[in-house]
């Protein structure tokens, strides 16, 4: 595994566990390979870590084959992730527990976002569907992978 991809698993894993503190809802986190499989006491959540998106069609396959899962894809905030997100929105729209993070852990702003696409799309306007990905887009300072390959050695 690469040390982005173990970075990004590593911050996840430990956001997923401070967002838990209060509500102690909690049972197990389980690492494999670039994922996280949360049990939680009323559901079960599997976050796919993948910095940069290249290719989609695993995914896409993954969503295919649990539809009524809750799966969630974890990258950077990097314009050409949200690219990737917009290209493939008619595809993941359709899944009603899929979600996409947004992550800069470096950010001086907020250092995450997160977008339901079926959620998404039920309840936005189509004429400014793109402006508002955007407008969450820019809560977080964007990255790069090779701003991010020099502050992760």
């Amino acid at each position: 595994m690469d040390k982005l991809t173990s970075f990004l698993l590593e911050w996840m894993e430990t956001y997923i566990k401070n967002r838990d503190v209060m509500l102690r809802n909690l049972k197990t986190i389980d690492k494999k390979a670039n994922e996280l499989n949360v049990k939680y006491k009323d559901k079960e959540q599997t976050f796919i870590v993948e910095t940069f998106l290249d290719d989609f069609k695993h995914i896409i396959e993954r969503l295919k084959e649990f539809p009524n899962s809750n799966i969630s894809l974890v990258v950077f905030n990097s314009v050409d992730n949200l690219k990737k997100i917009v290209e493939k929105w008619d595809l993941i729209k359709e899944f009603k527990f899929f979600s996409v993070y947004f992550v800069n852990p470096f950010s001086s702003m907020d250092k995450k976002w997160i977008i339901y696409p079926h959620t998404h799309h039920r309840i936005s306007d189509e004429d400014s569907f793109e402006l508002g990905l955007s407008t969450m887009f820019e809560g977080v300072e964007p990255v790069t992978k090779e701003g991010m390959e020099r502050k992760i050695k």
